[in-house]
């Protein structure tokens, strides 16, 4: 299937040649890990215009295909190469490394370094530029002077409450991002905030540093009518349950519903990360549904199944998941990001809870939301297509299409594009 935005993106001269990015994270678009992170990438092989060829350099975390040699792949109608250079599963991803050289992240730099060789011609002989989404690994394209684009999805911000390896090796991270940014043709971040921090931070660099917003795919995540009745009343939640997303408060927030409505609650979760490993979570485990790992077609008919969403972080960069909740039209009861504010209307497509007051009273302040929220659609007061419009700007036509195009102006200024060879 060819969407408008790979339409859109196609060579205005044909004499420009073929495209070539080559994008390098420790990540199999195959496999089961969902985030942020994840649905970049497989977005970026879904959106990517006709005109460009993609080599990922990534994981092989089903454990089917031979490391260091190329391997022809199709994910959602789209083929690109992918060269995998490290075995890791879904499962060993789980589970919380206890130091920097059990974790993916050191092994796959460890991993770059044993292939080097191999990455080296394949990257210079394609004439790539290349997409990095972790800073940590902005040393390959430096080493090999070729033009790179990195962005930050939030890692590293100060006072960010992180899991415990990452708090303790934050330096490891504040030294890859002053690299990168030096070294970079674009860094990208997540939100405004992040930008404004990294260009008051890194003054010479303030005009190579931009926000990029994340995206929702609404070929897939569309608006759809809430389900017939509101008993039970479903909140849902989708991601990983890191820390700084604060899951107790959100386990709290949820039992309290649950007493105020008198029971008829249901708790969704979409995700793979253990949620016994929070004492809240005991409270409303006999009214928890656990789904799992879903695609995005699966996320989006659990989400329309669904009556809110619910968003309990102390930091995130423009969370995709609640673009998605809001793009199947159901609305999202979050505590107070500034970022929220551009998607989350009160009274509209959610609530936004002040982080003003005691922090105990957070869970009251949220489950009585969800109560305004679950009378309004009894009262048929909210419209899901009203919700959906809330992310209009936040489509892959408007963002990832940015990206694609500094890479074409990256490539068209180094004269790197090179002689067509057949299109995917």
């Amino acid at each position: 299937m060819t969407s408008t935005l790979t339409l859109a993106l196609r060579a205005r001269n044909a004499n420009h040649g073929r495209y070539q990015i080559c994008l390098i994270h420790p990540f199999d678009p195959r496999g089961q890990k969902v985030g942020g992170l994840e649905t970049y990438i497989r977005d970026f092989i879904t959106f990517h215009p006709t005109d460009t060829d993609l080599l990922f350099i990534g994981v092989d975390s089903i454990g089917d295909l031979k490391l260091g040699e190329i391997h022809k792949l199709t994910f959602r109608g789209r083929s690109f190469d992918f060269l995998p250079i490290l075995r890791y599963s879904d499962q060993q991803a789980r589970e919380a490394a206890r130091s920097i050289r059990a974790s993916l992240t050191g092994q796959f730099f460890v991993a770059l370094l044993r292939h080097f060789g191999t990455i080296a011609r394949l990257i210079r002989s394609r004439r790539c530029s290349i997409d990095l989404r972790r800073v940590e690994f902005s040393w390959l394209p430096a080493l090999l002077r070729l033009p790179f684009i990195q962005m930050l999805h939030g890692e590293g911000a100060p006072k960010l409450q992180m899991d415990s390896l990452l708090r303790k090796y934050s330096f490891v991270h504040n030294a890859g991002e002053r690299f990168a940014v030096a070294t970079s043709e674009k860094f990208l971040c997540v939100n405004p905030f992040i930008t404004e921090r990294l260009q008051k931070t890194y003054p010479r660099r303030k005009n190579k540093i931009d926000t990029l917003w994340t995206w929702v795919n609404t070929d897939i995540f569309k608006p759809q009518p809430f389900p017939a009745s509101t008993e039970p009343f479903k909140i849902i939640f989708a991601g990983r349950l890191d820390e700084f997303k604060d899951p107790p408060l959100m386990f709290r927030t949820i039992d309290r519903l649950r007493q105020r409505l008198q029971g008829g609650v249901e708790f969704h979760y979409i995700g793979t990360s253990d949620p016994h490993r929070f004492p809240q979570f005991a409270a409303i485990e006999d009214i928890t549904v656990r789904h799992g790992f879903k695609d995005a077609a699966g996320m989006a008919a659990t989400l329309a199944n669904a009556h809110a969403g619910i968003l309990t972080s102390e930091f995130e960069g423009m969370p995709r998941c609640v673009l998605e909740t809001l793009a199947v039209g159901r609305p999202v009861v979050a505590m107070h990001l500034p970022q929220l504010e551009s998607v989350i209307h009160d009274g509209d497509s959610g609530f936004l809870i002040p982080r003003s007051g005691a922090p105990d009273d957070f869970a009251d302040a949220l489950a009585q939301r969800f109560v305004d929220v679950h009378d309004a659609i009894n009262a048929g007061k909210l419209d899901p297509v009203r919700i959906a419009s809330a992310i209009d700007s936040f489509t892959p036509a408007t963002q990832l299409a940015r990206v694609y195009t500094y890479h074409q102006e990256i490539q068209n200024a180094r004269g790197m594009t090179v002689a067509p060879s057949g299109a995917y």
